[in-house]
């Protein structure tokens, strides 16, 4: 409506300055080189229109004669454009479809239409990884990292390769230059501190946690999980350098942080021993007890005074399940001491809940070994004997990555050395794997 308008009034007022010159026609005279021109004054204007006209249609070709070869040139560098992107695009594809000789050509054909050397350089090292061309990929990537734009992606592309080619010092390496760019990745975080642990720098790893817990990278149970496993390592690590002070300190963070955790609650006890603390050491295993019950916290509980005699030794059995008197490990423990103190009755009760409860090999032995040692009864012996050779075998330390068998808990898988894999567990029934780590590899 506005555009009307103006259009209305411009239109009125050149017909108006029409009107005005036709009342007043007037006459012009000029003479010029010895020609004379002699006309009126709407003539004279109507002239000067038309060469403003004819001189701004030559400046106006003149200037599309100039300007062709430029708009030429720039209407091939956008078609050059339009065919990079689409074989970026196409390659991109190809990375994901597992295509690798497509992921190459068109990686080629890209870089030789676009004059854009990081998009570029991603596809070539994806297509590189892709076809197993480590060099080749190791390479991209490190020409990514001198780009402050693309140094994360080409520090996160070394990364993939140090650990596909299992060098753990590079990969290390990259994972630090990469957090200090990019503090903020879950995934990175927790894959600098599972190289760390596995590297055996527990102080880093700590200061890992601390810069996580920050971010909220772990769930809160698993950062505690995390917190204990660090502090248990560095209650080690401080044992064997001789600070009995510091190994205690950090063996009660790893007790608080975790108190299921059997391994840290006897190593405390082990140090709370050490200092002459024996109510404090039993008063962390009954903590443990009294959440997760396992055989290693019994045998150190009832380890705090070796020289016990079997009587003895069962009181602090009876102590100790106190804490947790319904699970099948508190009738086992105090089963098999009944039986060491030959209290044949004692024995048999606790050992048939046990039985009851988780049926194992391990049970069925020991209550075949209370109708021997009470009766001699041969016929109830093969009996229990038999049940123990068709029952559950009885549980062990079980990594969840790998599925080895190893002697004691610890910290790193004996066999894969992953963290935290180990797990007491029924050999039938293996525990669930671990949770899969965030991937180091660039998604497409």
């Amino acid at each position: 409506m506005l555009r009307l308008l103006i259009y209305l009034v411009t239109l009125a007022i050149l017909i108006a300055a029409a009107v005005w010159l036709a009342d007043r026609p007037g006459a012009v005279a000029v003479d010029w080189l010895g020609w004379r021109i002699e006309t009126s004054v709407p003539v004279l204007l109507i002239g000067l229109f038309l060469v403003v006209v004819l001189f701004s249609a030559v400046i106006r070709f003149w200037r599309l004669v100039v300007g062709l070869p430029g708009r030429l040139a720039e209407r091939r560098r956008e078609k050059r454009r339009r065919q990079g992107y689409l074989a970026l695009t196409d390659g991109l594809a190809a990375v994901a479809a597992g295509d690798a000789g497509r992921a190459r050509k068109n990686a080629r054909r890209a870089d030789g239409l676009l004059n854009d050397p990081p998009l570029t350089l991603l596809l070539s090292a994806q297509a590189a990884q892709l076809s197993g061309d480590a060099d080749a990929a190791k390479n991209h990537f490190a020409r990514l990292v001198e780009r402050p734009e693309t140094e994360f992606l080409g520090l996160r592309g070394l990364l993939t390769q140090a650990l596909r080619a299992g060098d753990q010092a590079a990969a290390l390496d990259y994972a630090r230059r990469a957090h200090a760019v990019n503090p903020d990745a879950g995934w990175l975080t927790a894959t600098l501190f599972d190289l760390q642990a596995r590297a055996g720098l527990w102080g880093e790893a700590a200061q890992t946690l601390r810069d996580a817990a920050k971010r909220h990278v772990f769930p809160p149970e698993d950062a505690a999980r995390k917190r204990a496993i660090v502090a248990y390592e560095r209650a080690g690590q401080a044992q064997a350098a001789g600070d009995r002070r510091e190994a205690l300190r950090q063996a009660r963070q790893a007790h608080e942080a975790d108190p299921a955790f059997p391994a840290a609650a006897v190593r405390l006890a082990e140090l709370l021993m050490a200092e002459g603390k024996e109510r404090k050491a039993a008063t962390a295993l009954a903590d443990t007890w009294r959440v997760a019950p396992h055989p290693d916290v019994m045998a150190a509980h009832l380890g705090l005074s070796p020289a016990d005699d079997a009587l003895r030794r069962l009181q602090r059995a009876e102590k100790l399940a106190a804490a947790n008197p319904d699970h099948p490990e508190s009738h086992l423990a105090v089963g098999e001491q009944a039986l060491r103190a030959k209290l044949w009755g004692q024995a048999r009760a606790h050992l048939t809940a046990a039985a009851e409860a988780r049926p194992t090999a391990r049970v069925y032995r020991l209550l075949a070994e209370v109708e021997e040692a009470e009766g001699g009864d041969a016929a109830a012996v093969r009996d229990w004997l038999a049940k123990a050779a068709a029952a559950a075998p009885d549980p062990i330390w079980l990594c969840r990555q790998c599925g080895g068998v190893a002697p004691r808990w610890s910290s790193l898988c004996p066999t894969c050395h992953a963290l935290d894999g180990i797990a007491w567990s029924d050999p039938l029934h293996p525990p669930p794997a671990l949770p899969a780590a965030a991937p180091a590899v660039i998604a497409p």
